[in-house]
């Protein structure tokens, strides 16, 4: 989803905002980021997120759009009253990506970011779809080649892989979540990969999740899943019943809603201490 190398926006352009256990059970006094408990000695099974969690795709994303955005300002002065375009990308067009995303909470299309450009220049200049679409084709092109791992996360992926089994759970269309996943040779590090498209579910359902753990047949509270969106990662997990660990990078509030995971990460790094490897 495009709901994170770089790119530059034109001179011209001027913004005017710029499997051994451990049975070390952890406590709050482990981690300053812990929310709850994790029970480390029931872990049988370590499942990731992919967007978020191993991958920086904000960042890609992020970058991919610079360019065509200040293209469009370019043309449309008006955009330019916006603010520079990482301010753009995340408080302005991600948020009309969730607005059309929730109108039918349905799998992510490509086609909702190119309403997404739409909207934007609709809502903030002037409908021009010829225009938007091809800043959205322009974006499109440019954010894939850019998409990085955090630069933790091979190290981390090698440290766990080594006790646990793994698995790749991650929402997302079929095609650009393979790309990912191919491009940076990450199925080699899972037993089982489970892309939202191919298997018709999406999280928080608990079925995907169910779905991802019944080829290694252990039970729900022998998993723990890592991932950076609340919503998704850390509510399906706690309604499958599985322990949860939220990737917390950006510093946002620990009770900014009612998914509350066992244990708040600031990096991936920290796991590979919490779970003694």
């Amino acid at each position: 989803m495009s709901p994170t190398t770089k790119t530059t926006s034109p001179t011209s352009t001027s913004w005017t905002r710029s499997k051994k256990k451990n049975s070390t059970r952890m406590t709050t006094n482990d981690s300053p980021r812990l929310d709850h408990r994790l029970d480390v000695a029931r872990i049988e099974v370590v499942s990731f997120d992919l967007d978020g969690t191993l991958l920086d795709s904000r960042a890609a994303w992020r970058a991919g759009f610079a360019a065509p955005f200040a293209r469009l300002a370019q043309r449309y002065p008006a955009l330019l009253t916006l603010g520079d375009p990482a301010h753009v990308h995340d408080d302005i067009y991600q948020p009309f990506l969730m607005t059309i995303w929730e109108r039918t909470r349905g799998e992510w299309s490509p086609d909702y970011e190119r309403d997404g450009w739409r909207m934007l220049l609709e809502h903030h200049a002037t409908a021009d779809i010829a225009a938007a679409d091809a800043a959205f084709e322009e974006y499109n092109a440019a954010w894939p080649p850019l998409m990085q791992l955090f630069e933790e996360s091979l190290a981390v992926l090698e440290a766990v892989q080594a006790r646990y089994p793994l698995i790749l759970l991650t929402n997302g269309n079929a095609a650009e979540q393979r790309m990912k996943i191919v491009m940076h040779d990450l199925e080699r590090w899972f037993r089982h990969v489970v892309v939202s498209e191919e298997v018709g579910l999406l999280k928080p359902d608990p079925a995907i999740f169910a779905h991802a753990i019944a080829p290694l047949g252990v039970l729900p509270q022998a998993a723990l899943h890592i991932g950076d969106t609340r919503s998704q990662d850390i509510a399906g997990a706690r309604a499958a019943g599985w322990q949860s660990a939220w990737v917390n990078r950006s510093g946002a509030p620990s009770n900014l809603d009612e998914h509350h995971p066992d244990v708040e990460l600031t990096s991936l790094d920290e796991l590979v201490r919490l779970l003694g490897l």
